[in-house]
């Protein structure tokens, strides 16, 4: 086999540009702290990663679904909390009635006062989540479950419940999902004695000086009914909350672990071991430095200077 200058010349050039890409690519991966540039530096190792990097993509999805269930039933919780306390006040005020003792002008701030609570009560009912959709309206969420509509031909008005009973079920893990929606007062609603309506005939019997004592206990019996049925659903409703609050809070801290575990997975796979790194960086170094002098020195000679 012959050998020529140019045989010769190329391979050195060959073992120059070997040396010099191992040179570099140690040093991009210690620039970047990744063991693998490619996924073909260890094709295993980078479809664990791959793998790993979806299973967290996926966590992290469900860590924002139970982010935003968490930060809807706060806001759940201190609407039925304040329609509880509005309700407390409309018993005291139910029993002072049916006591038969209260005078013509208490029962008027009486019934002023129910004004003002059952519109108070309508507000935290159509209240809205930090997102800003309807939250007691079942899964009826783009309008008010509750409004006024007036009879055409009668003029009287009265309290309309807009929403269902339909759920909107949240995926917060494998399999797994947690109930968006708050419908425990559909049922209280279409016969006309919800506490809303309830309160408004009330109040129009006790405004009634004619009112005999008899409607007015009937009024003050009708209106205990129906705040007592409202008070049942909303403490349904709150330990219900609080059992979803619980999966919410386990949940979040279960994608955690998980997350911490992934990440570390991920490390092991494809974290640079520096240490060994910098041998390599060195030792590449040393080559590249030792190949390019002998190209050098090569260059600059012919072949018998080299035999």
């Amino acid at each position: 086999m012959r050998v020529s200058t140019n045989m010769m010349n190329t391979t050195m050039y060959s073992a120059m540009v070997k040396s010099n890409v191992s040179y570099y690519e140690t040093a991009a991966k210690m620039a970047t702290g990744n063991r693998l540039l490619r996924p073909s530096d260890d094709p295993l190792a980078a479809r664990a990663i791959q793998d790993l990097r979806h299973s967290e993509n996926q966590i992290n999805t469900y860590m924002d679904n139970l982010n935003n269930l968490e930060s809807i039933f706060m806001s759940a919780d201190s609407y039925l909390t304040q329609m509880n306390s509005i309700c407390d006040r409309v018993t005291e005020i139910a029993i002072s009635i049916g006591s038969g003792t209260a005078s013509q002008e208490e029962l008027a701030a009486y019934a002023a006062e129910l004004d003002e609570l059952n519109e108070a009560l309508a507000l935290q009912f159509n209240g809205t989540s930090p997102t800003g959709f309807y939250m007691f309206g079942g899964n009826v969420t783009d309008q008010p479950p509750l409004v006024e509509e007036t009879d055409p031909v009668t003029g009287e008005t009265t309290w309309v419940y807009q929403g269902d009973d339909g759920t909107r079920p949240v995926p917060v893990g494998e399999g797994t999902t947690i109930d968006a929606a708050f419908s425990p007062f559909d049922q209280l609603f279409g016969t006309g004695d919800d506490i809303f309506n309830t309160i408004d005939d009330t109040v129009e019997v006790i405004s009634d000086p004619n009112s005999t004592p008899e409607q007015i206990a009937q009024a003050s019996d009708d209106l205990l009914t129906a705040v007592g049925d409202f008070q049942d659903a909303i403490n349904m409703q709150l330990a219900e909350l609080g059992g979803r609050m619980n999966m919410v809070d386990d949940l979040q801290l279960s994608h955690t672990d998980v997350l911490m575990f992934n990440q570390q997975l991920q490390g092991q796979f494809g974290d640079l071991d520096y240490a060994q790194a910098a041998m390599d960086l060195s030792e590449s170094a040393v080559a590249l430095q030792a190949v390019q002098k002998t190209y050098l020195d090569m260059s600059q000679m012919n072949l018998f200077q080299m035999m």
